[in-house]
């Protein structure tokens, strides 16, 4: 292999057998065509590829498709056939009803996995707002705590004042009554305005502490009520984690739900493909019933034509027996009546005998003379004819009804191709309409050239730029058919998302603007696939997470490798 003669990192080992890994290295040309013919991609030293020219077979063995092939290719009538397809259409509509049923399941999950986001949002925003009032009350709390320490030293020091305040009084009391005793009046009426002044700012420094402790009370008691909010809050936040715990596993658990879900819808969607191709296939092989049926009709019409001259020829033979018989009856009647008139005569003993013998004997002799004029095996022959003929007048009613079945059926299959192509058709041109909107400011659509008949005509790809008339996208401009292009590969990626694209300088023709507008919509459209693309344009370069630059050394490609940041790709 190719693949095994590159080396480069091993994280880029992937991309490497992705490219490399279905070519064989080959010596000579002539090894590589050997090889190409035997259905190998093969490329020699020299740089001469040679492309596979064997077609890809694809065995199916013991799948359920090749089981039903099988019982088709062994059926022995329509009824066998008719029995299959009751089968096949009776797996499709279990499929059907199980797809549905996953599709509203997956619709429910989807809804209250919303609704569980939603919840969680509320919650989060709920968190953050207590979180903010928590940080308030404890700034709060912290600055009363810091006023009342502030109060309390200026309690403290206002009742040491107080002290020295009364200490400083008993000293002047003591030494008012030493001066009452050693000086005169004057000086004790000054010393007691003295006393009076002293005693009125004793009087302000108690009320000043008075309304000081008020206050110290005061903040206690708001104190203690942020510490019971506080305490309030941290218990509403301890079940609001509760809840966000719950919460997550719960969307955990939906989530791996949803994913099995995904699978088993993928599962379904794999089989209804299967199911779809083997139902074309029968769709195909239904010629066949009718040209047997056909076939049928034709047997039955000339068996009928038989039946019909076989009934005229024994119409006339009951017509004739029956005249026989009735001139028989007659000879009877007669003969009885001549007996009983000879016997009222007296003649019973004269009456003549016959020998039965000889008169059955010539009866069988003119038998046989009769038997090469008439055709005495017609009445078998009749009854034999007869029970063929409703034997096959079942059978044809049988077919048609198998025929009729075989039709509705189609017609079911039909009605919904016919679904699911418009379906798949309104999906396309909204996405169209949208992407080309968003990429150039115009409108596109698509419409179906024949509604009526829409399997069997084309569909019309419409092109309208802004200030231009609305086109065809075959009669416009290369750049303009670029992006018309690009806008109908993203609307079918919608449809139908592949795992990675393949883009080879898409935006060659392009200008600076319209390189910018659709570079930054395959970056959008990257997010659930891989996108590989060559281009020269410094635009697109810009936004790729990954670049491989490729220029001649020595007359030899060299390849560079760099990787962009997130930080670079956010600020490109």
């Amino acid at each position: 292999m190719l693949s095994d003669y590159i080396k480069c990192d091993d994280k880029f080992t992937a991309l490497k057998n992705f490219v490399f890994g279905n070519i064989i290295l080959a010596d000579s040309k002539e090894s590589a065509y050997v090889l190409s013919k035997k259905g190998y991609k093969a490329v020699t030293t020299d740089g001469q590829f040679f492309e596979a020219d064997a077609n890809a077979v694809v065995v199916d063995i013991n799948s359920k498709i090749s089981k039903l092939t099988k019982i088709i290719l062994l059926s022995t009538s329509v009824d066998d056939i008719i029995q299959a397809l009751s089968l096949l259409k009776k797996f499709i509509q279990d499929k059907k009803s199980k797809l549905k049923k996953i599709e509203r399941i997956k619709k429910s999950l989807e809804d209250r996995h919303h609704a569980s986001e939603t919840g969680l949002t509320n919650v989060d925003l709920h968190l953050t707002d207590i979180r903010a009032k928590t940080k308030s009350i404890t700034s709060t709390e912290d600055q009363i705590a810091l006023r009342i320490s502030q109060l309390r030293r200026h309690d403290e020091s206002l009742k040491t004042n107080s002290a020295k305040i009364e200490s400083y009084i008993a000293s002047l009391e003591e030494r008012i009554t030493v001066t009452k005793e050693n000086y005169a009046e004057e000086e004790q009426s000054r010393i007691a305005n003295a006393l009076a002044s002293l005693n009125d700012k004793k009087s302000n420094i108690l009320s000043a502490q008075t309304s000081i402790l008020s206050q110290i009370r005061e903040q206690t008691a708001s104190q203690t009520e942020l510490s019971n909010n506080e305490n309030t809050v941290k218990s509403s936040m301890r079940t609001l984690h509760e809840e966000q715990s719950r919460l997550n596993h719960e969307k955990h658990d939906l989530e791996a739900e949803l994913h099995a879900m995904v699978k088993e819808k993928e599962t379904a969607d794999a089989v209804l493909v299967s199911l779809r191709e083997k139902e074309q296939q029968l769709i195909s092989t239904s010629g066949t019933s009718v040209s047997t049926l056909k076939e049928y009709d034709t047997k039955l019409k000339e068996q009928y034509d038989t039946e019909k001259s076989l009934t005229k020829e024994i119409n006339n033979f009951e017509r004739q027996s029956d005249s026989l018989s009735r001139d028989v009856r007659d000879f009877t009647e007669n003969e009885v009546k001549i007996r009983a008139t000879l016997i009222s005569y007296g003649y019973d003993q004269l009456l003549e005998t016959f020998d039965v013998e000889q008169i059955l004997s010539r009866l069988e002799a003119e038998k046989k003379s009769l038997s090469g004029t008439l055709n005495t095996k017609a009445p078998e022959a009749y009854v034999e004819i007869s029970n063929g003929y409703r034997s096959m007048s079942t059978r044809k009613n049988e077919l048609e009804e198998e025929r009729n079945s075989i039709v509705r059926f189609i017609e079911a299959i039909d009605k919904d191709k016919r679904q699911t192509f418009l379906e798949a058709y309104d999906k396309v041109d909204q996405d169209i309409r949208k992407v080309f909107n968003t990429m150039t400011g115009g409108n596109a659509w698509l419409e179906i050239q024949n509604e009526d008949d829409i399997f069997n005509s084309g569909i019309s790809y419409l092109i309208q730029f802004p200030d231009k008339q609305k086109r065809e996208s075959t009669s416009i401009s290369g750049g303009e058919k670029t992006l018309a292009a690009i806008t109908f590969l993203l609307a079918l990626q919608t449809l139908k998302p592949s795992p990675f694209y393949l883009l080879d300088e898409v935006d060659a023709h392009l200008d600076a603007l319209n390189t910018e507008r659709i570079s930054k919509i395959l970056v959008e459209r990257s997010i659930g696939n891989q996108i590989i693309m060559v281009t020269l344009k410094d635009s697109t370069v810009q936004k790729a997470q990954l670049i491989y630059g490729v220029y001649p050394k020595n007359g030899v490609s060299q390849v560079v490798t760099y990787k962009q940041s997130s930080t670079q790709q956010i600020a490109n």
